[in-house]
């Protein structure tokens, strides 16, 4: 069975349109009609993307296989395409496993890990990380000082997400009077309107401020 024959039929059973899947996939409608006139086949990424979204199998869209519905095991669904199928799928496969281990993200700078001194997240000469970044990353900071310890050392690398939010107890850049940035795990006191900012290593106390006085840049990630 042919890809537009089967990519019509799950449209009509989820009742999507041609609209509303480019908004989902992020391709463009004109793309999808002309697949469903059979202009043209997709590329098999293109396959992979409109799958996940439509919550089916990429083999079942390809046409090489009867079961629709998504499989857990990859490797059943890469068992089930003919060889020079199998061929474009570790192709992409592999293509997707470079990119993910080369992610690259700005290093902007020195994030303080010490109750008194503050550092500003200015941009180091353009320098890049390269190297065990988390997917979620979107920049790095040069942690300076002991009070993360023992999970951040001196001189060590973290990696963060830019949001402007955290969840209590989880670990974040944040940005002090509008100056410096220090990292810290972020505790909110709700009653009394303030932050408490506490350090990994017991060693250092808690700093407290008012909701006024700081600012969340990012969520630590690994």
């Amino acid at each position: 069975m042919k890809f537009s024959t089967r990519l019509r039929e799950v449209l009509k059973e989820k009742g999507i349109n041609q609209t509303e899947l480019s908004k989902m996939t992020g391709i463009s409608k004109s793309v999808i009609s002309e697949w469903l006139s059979d202009k043209y086949e997709p590329k098999q990424d293109k396959v992979y993307i409109v799958a996940e979204k439509l919550s089916v199998s990429p083999s079942w869209l390809f046409g090489v296989s009867s079961e629709k519905e998504v499989k857990s095991d990859i490797m059943s669904i890469y068992n089930q395409l003919t060889p020079p199928r199998q061929t474009k799928v570790y192709n992409f496969a592999e293509r997707q496993l470079n990119e993910q281990n080369n992610k690259v993200v700005p290093l902007v700078g020195v994030t303080a890990a010490n109750p008194t001194a503050l550092e500003y997240a200015d941009s180091i000469n353009d320098i890049s990380i390269n190297t065990d970044v988390p997917n979620s990353a979107d920049c790095a900071l040069v942690v300076r000082g002991n009070s993360m310890e023992p999970d951040y050392m001196n001189s060590s690398i973290v990696f963060y997400k830019r949001q402007n939010s955290v969840e209590n107890g989880e670990l974040a850049i944040v940005e002090i009077d509008g100056e410096a940035v220090t990292f810290k795990k972020i505790l909110f006191d709700y009653e009394n309107q303030q932050v408490v900012l506490r350090s990994l290593n017991t060693e250092y106390p808690d700093r407290v401020l008012k909701e006024e006085s700081y600012r969340i840049i990012g969520k630590v990630v690994k």
